[in-house]
């Protein structure tokens, strides 16, 4: 059969575009797979790095219904992935260098076997369920249940016999990750994956991490001093989480083994506690434990303060009667301090005042140099350090100045008040009414504990009575002089009133709009600082004093009427009783 030359040519045409459609096709799919492929290695490479290297699950629960998010099995098989994938495997941060006499080996443990002669040979392998290791080109090794040392001895002798003249090398590269229990009071009573090196605080440190995102709810009452490790074989290890937070001993904090339970029961000072105070670092009352000791105590309470008397330290320990025997206690004798103590003990470090030399105080407001200053115990006044903060600035206002105490440590300072009540309850002839007033008015004013003492006296009219000898701890305060008077209570514009020299109480209450109907005309006056009550005439108004005007309490007018028609009532009987005893003394007289 002849074709024509056209139809020659559109028959060549159309292999040529079956053929690149078919090109085109296949390429499509190679490169849809690829893509496929890149996207799905990606995500692995992505979830790789994302894991933990304690076997993908650390910190994370398993049980409760809550699926396993593990994509290893084994360490074995984390470390040949994270190799695979070019990431570098982040061991777990030890606290100690691995007692090859003590570490026991397990299925999971990842151990190098190295054999180093004409042939030099290195396999990372994992320890088998079975506890083996099937090392190529020689066989199974069994190493299970077999300290470090005792593995590599078997090693070294098993080994050698097919290697001769080698050196035969076993190392444990990566611990084994396994599974223990948290139970009791902690927020996510679970299973957790934990590796060899890991020790009883991380595991409560993970039981009680939020549960979600946001998570705010409180922490369980757990105690930290009597946690139980409750072993595989049925032993069970006491936990005293709290001496080794406030001590760093991690003899109190002991490692993990393989099928642990972590059992945290609930805080119960109902079972005994002991108390510490004075010179120690951390004073306070925590659980009792049986067989505590005072060197217990001390390392709680964080140690001894530098100027703690160690020699003299009173123990007061219960008698069974409802009191307490007191002892005395040289604590830098190690038998005394060695000796347990029973439940409810009291422990007092008292201060030895001769190794006191940190005397300063605190100097702040309108002086030129605000800060921290020296003093000598007992000597150093108050006029001697406003000297040394360079004195007094132009805008001081000295009859605000205050200073105040702080309470001395080891020594019994009764409470003082700070409801703005304790201040309005000094006067005494304004009502109960009016003083309750007060009080919501200068609630944000409240006072403080302060030095009695007069700084407009002592600097401006010398009165040397006023000089104050300072302690340890004061802190001078000296305003900013606002130049101003503050108005408050029954006036119609409440607020500051500038200052006039000569103004009087009235003059400030009409700058304030003038009083409101229903104010009281009984007046008063607080000075700035001390808050204490005058009548207007006892004092002369100065800058940053307070004017009060106090209110009536008005009665409604149903009050009023009730008011009315019982003393109309009692008229009424009164005159009834009046007519019949009139009545009745005519009625005998007539007779």
């Amino acid at each position: 059969m002849f074709l024509s030359p056209i139809e020659l040519s559109v028959r060549q045409n159309m292999k040529r575009i079956i053929l690149a459609v078919a090109i085109c096709a296949v390429c499509s799919s190679i490169a849809f797979a690829q893509a496929q492929n890149g996207q799905q290695q990606q995500q692995q490479n992505a979830m790789n790095v994302l894991q933990s290297p304690y076997g993908g699950t650390t910190g994370q629960t398993q049980g409760m219904g809550i699926p396993s998010t593990s994509m290893f099995t084994s360490s074995a098989e984390l470390y040949r992935n994270l190799q695979s994938q070019g990431v570098t495997i982040q061991p777990p941060a030890y606290d100690a260098p691995v007692d090859t006499n003590k570490y026991v080996l397990g299925p999971g443990d990842l151990v190098n076997i190295g054999v180093w002669g004409a042939t030099p040979m290195s396999y990372t392998l994992s320890v088998t369920p079975e506890g083996t290791l099937v090392i190529p080109a020689y066989g199974v090794l069994r190493v299970g249940g077999m300290t470090i040392a005792a593995a590599k001895d078997r090693a070294v002798r098993l080994l050698g016999e097919q290697y001769k003249n080698a050196k035969i090398t076993l190392t444990l590269v990566y611990p084994r990750t396994f599974y223990v229990i948290v139970a009791g009071e902690v927020k996510t009573p679970a299973r957790y994956m934990v590796n060899a090196f890991d020790r009883v605080d991380r595991v409560f440190t993970l039981a009680n991490l939020p549960k979600f995102a946001g998570d705010a709810s409180p922490l369980p009452p757990f105690s930290l001093r009597r946690i139980k490790l409750v072993h595989p074989d049925g032993k069970v290890q006491n936990v005293d989480l709290l001496k080794f937070y406030q001590s760093g001993d991690v003899s109190d904090d002991p490692y993990l083994q393989q099928g642990d339970a972590v059992v945290v029961p609930r805080e119960d000072f109902a079972l005994g506690s002991l108390s510490i105070s004075g010179g120690v670092k951390m004073a306070g009352t925590y659980e009792y434990v049986h067989g505590d000791r005072i060197k217990d105590l001390l390392e709680i309470s964080q140690g001894l303060t530098r100027i703690a008397d160690s020699s003299h330290v009173e123990v007061f320990e219960p008698n069974g009667h409802g009191g307490y025997a007191e002892r005395i206690v040289n604590l830098d004798d190690s038998s005394s301090i060695d000796m347990p103590i029973p439940a409810n003990t009291r422990v007092v470090v008292p201060i030895d005042r001769n190794k006191m030399d940190n005397y300063y105080v605190y100097v702040d407001g309108e002086v030129n140099v605000p800060g921290i200053y020296p003093i000598s115990p007992d000597t150093t006044t108050l006029t001697q350090i406003i000297k040394l903060a360079g004195g007094f600035t132009k805008w001081a206002s000295l009859p605000a100045a205050v200073i105040y105490r702080t309470r001395e440590p080891n020594a019994f300072t009764p409470p003082q008040p700070t409801n703005p009540s304790f201040f309005t309850n000094r006067a005494a002839d304004v009502s109960q009414e009016d003083l309750a007033y007060a009080s919501q008015e200068l609630s944000m004013r409240a006072g403080r504990e302060v030095v009695s003492t007069d700084f407009l006296k002592l600097f401006v009219d010398k009165e040397e009575k006023y000089n104050v000898t300072l302690r340890a701890g004061d802190s001078i305060y000296v305003p900013q002089s606002q130049r101003a008077v503050y108005v408050f209570g029954q006036v119609r514009y409440p607020g500051y009133i500038s200052y006039h020299s000569g103004w009087n109480s009235e003059d400030y209450i009409a700058a304030a709009g003038g009083a409101k109907e229903g104010a009281e005309s009984v007046v008063r006056i607080l000075k700035q600082g001390t808050y204490q009550w005058y009548k207007p005439g006892e004092t002369q108004i100065e800058p940053g004093d307070l004017v009060f005007v106090p209110r009536i309490s008005i009665k409604p007018e149903l009050y009023s009427w009730n008011l009315f028609k019982d003393i109309i009532g009692t008229v009424g009987s009164v005159a009834s009783v009046a007519v019949t005893a009139i009545l009745l003394i005519r009625t005998l007289q007539g007779k």
